[in-house]
């Protein structure tokens, strides 16, 4: 029994976080147990362990006397999230210089074609989990499970900002030719050149939320 609650509580965890990534759920708004546990057709304790998951994700934040809302990120927290975000991944860029190989090459520029397909369709969400499948392949290419641990932790924070970030302006033909940069670099088994694409990335990332998160 206590297993069946744990996956219920997993699933409903990821729904939420899908429904904060996408806007569906607004910052500061209200989650309510009784009436989440009435959609889902389930009993409020899975509701509950869901919200604590997501609030050591960051995604929520308990109020005194209130109960938990969607976290309204601030300025600082964004730029201190994406600092620890970035700098994960250029360990993994690093590491994946040194193991990469000619199949993991192939996987990478499916991807990247794919991504390419969600950008002439204007398909925001499926680009994003395109996004996520890119990163998530250097690091398998990395070949460190605690690195792979704590940046899928930190992706998941950063998950509706991203969303957000990659939707504004011309930010999916940015994100792909910095993701193509970062092909080519390990193509070339280029660490430096690696890394600075990803500096690059995080920099136009926080130009963007910076106007959206202003303080």
């Amino acid at each position: 029994m206590k297993e069946t609650k744990k996956t219920i509580a997993l699933q409903l965890a990821e729904e939420l976080s899908q429904r904060i990534a996408r806007g569906i759920l607004s910052p500061n708004e209200h989650l309510v147990e009784t009436k989440l546990a009435e959609e889902f057709n389930t009993s409020r304790a899975p509701v509950r362990e869901a919200l604590l998951m997501l609030e050591k994700e960051r995604l929520v934040t308990r109020v005194p006397h209130h109960g938990f809302v969607v976290k309204k990120f601030r300025k600082i927290e964004i730029h201190q999230l994406y600092d620890a975000t970035f700098r994960l991944e250029e360990i993994a860029m690093a590491k994946a210089v040194k193991n990469v190989t000619d199949r993991d090459i192939q996987e990478l520029e499916e991807i990247l074609a794919a991504q390419w397909s969600a950008i002439q369709k204007e398909d925001v969400v499926e680009y994003y989990s395109l996004n996520e499948k890119f990163h998530e392949t250097i690091f398998a290419i990395a070949n460190n499970e605690f690195l792979a641990e704590m940046h899928h932790s930190m992706r998941r924070s950063t998950r509706p900002l991203s969303v957000l970030n990659i939707g504004q302006g011309k930010n999916m033909y940015s994100s792909y030719e910095e993701h193509s940069r970062q092909l080519d670099a390990l193509k070339k088994r280029d660490t430096e050149a690696g890394i600075q694409a990803i500096r690059d990335q995080e920099s136009r990332s926080l130009k963007t939320l910076d106007i959206v998160y202003p303080s």
